[in-house]
């Protein structure tokens, strides 16, 4: 049954669409918005019932669970995802908590311990009092990191020619170190294997091992968290809603628990151009323009059909691979972390002291006979958001990457009668991963309140991802920035969003949006963020 959020709205004609996006993740979202709010009549489907892809929040026992927002980086005053709620006017219906600055992130590696702080400067200085010998490389790379993130968005506001001619020499430390490796750029500048480790640690945000990152993809995403973590009030979930507010106050729709079979495409003089949708219950529905926030294998193959594409795109779908998937773990737990001396921020641990090392480990099929899984991130929702801890629990999500190779056996199977097998396995995997976390909270495993394991298939029902990805398509060399997706498809008239265009995470795929938005709009992006008044409120402390 077809769930219409029409927010006092008339129903929706379906021969008289402006624009329809398919889902509802950060990309959907921020691409409907501007577009809505410039004048287009909007309409957002969405397959699950409730919105947000992997911004969602359910309830299990009572216990609300954020699958995919763990934390958010430039909240703070100048911050450019800030910027992107204020300007786009839903900023009064966000709340952020400050996460520990003096450690927004906790690593252990092995017996060895560094807190990541909030601020370029401190976090430099905190590196060079542990490392002193490695000081020279530890500036020299943070400096380029500072650089090439803040040159990335140049791309995106380029619009005459005149712009373009000059991004060589507005991106030029880009150009000349952001296509090295991640493990090259660590090496031409330190020595220190646990000093490269630690660096590295947040190549769990991407989901590469060193040897095959970009620098100038984890240089962004080392940037976007410089200044600090924040969280939602509310968990992931108050991030889709608030953009489903700005939606309904520009007339816009979002149809929930609701199917896309089919992107209707007519054959032009050119191809062919995509001229509406047919979902799964049979029903039309006909706009100008689609926007598809699914991946590009579900866009193209399944929604388009590969008869209708050309050879070109056909060996890309072919040839692209997707990032790795992950399990989350899912805890509520009566030990008093407090007192343990836990925080608000993140926990990252792993045996392995080699990034390549955890990254082998991880993938190889045998991780699923591994009586302690290789390694695992762990946030404590409850300490970042205080209102989601009730009744003396805290709430936990850990995750820990694997090869979906793992699940193939049952990714036919129904989602809600897997076999035995399949549940067995999930039990085995849940105490590898609960021996890891033992290592942050001890005792943990005799403190479980409810403790639930989510896989790659759970990610493919609920998100409809390609093979469990956890960051859409892997940004390495050959498939990032001008090799990646484009949001402007080979199909006149269709348009792609998400995590496997622009960039990844919430921040990525935000960015994707209004980015296809301002190419609808014949604008640059900055141009949307025309609201303003709105100050978007941080709680520290």
């Amino acid at each position: 049954m077809v769930k219409l959020l029409s927010y006092g709205c008339p129903s929706p004609d379906p021969l008289d669409a402006d624009i329809i996006v398919i889902g509802s993740g950060a990309g959907g979202l921020s691409a409907a918005l501007p577009l809505a709010q410039a004048g287009e009549k909007v309409i957002v489907i969405e397959q699950h019932n409730v919105p947000g892809g992997l911004c969602h929040s359910f309830r299990k026992n009572g216990y609300r669970f954020s699958p995919g927002i763990h934390y958010v980086g430039q909240i703070g005053e100048g911050g450019a995802l800030r910027n992107i709620y204020e300007g786009l006017g839903v900023a009064d219906d966000l709340v952020f908590y400050e996460m520990n600055p003096d450690g927004y992130e906790h690593i252990q590696i092995g017996s060895q311990f560094m807190d990541i702080p909030s601020g370029k400067q401190a976090t430099i200085e905190r590196f060079k009092q542990r490392f002193p010998a490695d000081a020279n490389g530890i500036e020299d790379y943070f400096s380029l990191v500072d650089k090439i993130s803040s040159q990335l968005p140049v791309i995106s506001e380029t619009r005459s020619f005149m712009e373009f001619l000059k991004v060589p020499f507005r991106t030029k430390d880009m150009g000349r170190y952001g296509l090295f490796s991640l493990k090259r750029t660590l090496d031409d500048r330190m020595a220190d294997p646990l000093l490269k480790a630690f660096l590295s640690i947040q190549c769990g945000d991407h989901g590469l091992p060193p040897s095959r990152t970009p620098f100038a993809l984890h240089a962004a995403v080392t940037g976007h968290y410089l200044e600090g973590g924040y969280y939602p009030k509310g968990g992931g979930r108050a991030i889709p809603r608030a953009f489903v507010r700005a939606l309904r106050k520009n007339n816009g729709q979002i149809m929930l628990s609701t199917s896309v079979q089919k992107i209707i495409t007519e054959k032009n003089n050119k191809g062919r151009q995509a001229v509406g949708v047919r979902l799964a219950d049979g029903t039309e529905l006909r706009a100008r323009k689609i926007i598809s926030n699914a991946s590009p294998n579900i866009t193209y193959e399944q929604l388009i059909g590969r008869e209708f594409l050309s050879k070109k795109l056909l060996k890309k779908l072919d040839q692209f691979t997707y990032t790795t998937a992950a399990l989350v773990l899912y805890i509520a737990t009566d030990l008093d972390l407090a007192s343990m001396n836990l925080d608000s921020g993140n926990y990252w641990y792993t045996a392995f002291g080699d990034a390549e090392e955890y990254y082998r480990k991880a993938q190889h099929p045998d991780v699923v006979n591994a009586d302690e899984c290789p390694g695992v991130f762990l946030g404590i929702s409850s300490m970042k958001d205080p209102t989601s801890f009730r009744n003396g629990h805290h709430v936990i999500e850990a995750v820990s990457f694997i090869s979906y190779d793992v699940f193939k056996p049952w990714q036919h199977t129904a989602f809600d009668n897997r076999p035995e097998e399949y549940h067995a396995l999930k039990r085995k995997l849940t105490a590898s991963m609960l021996k890891a976390i033992e290592h942050i909270i001890p005792g943990i495993s005799d403190h479980l309140v409810f403790c639930d394991l989510s896989t790659p298939l759970t990610n493919d029902h609920y998100v409809k991802s390609t093979n469990g990805s956890c960051y859409g398509t892997e940004k390495t060399l050959r498939q990032f920035g001008p090799f990646s997706f484009s949001g402007r498809s080979e199909i006149k008239n269709l348009f792609l969003c998400g995590a496997s265009t622009t960039a990844h995470g919430l921040s990525g795929a935000t960015s994707s949006g209004i980015g296809v938005a301002s190419s609808i709009l014949s604008c640059r992006p900055s141009e949307l963020m025309s609201n303003t008044g709105q100050t978007l409120k941080i709680i520290t402390g």
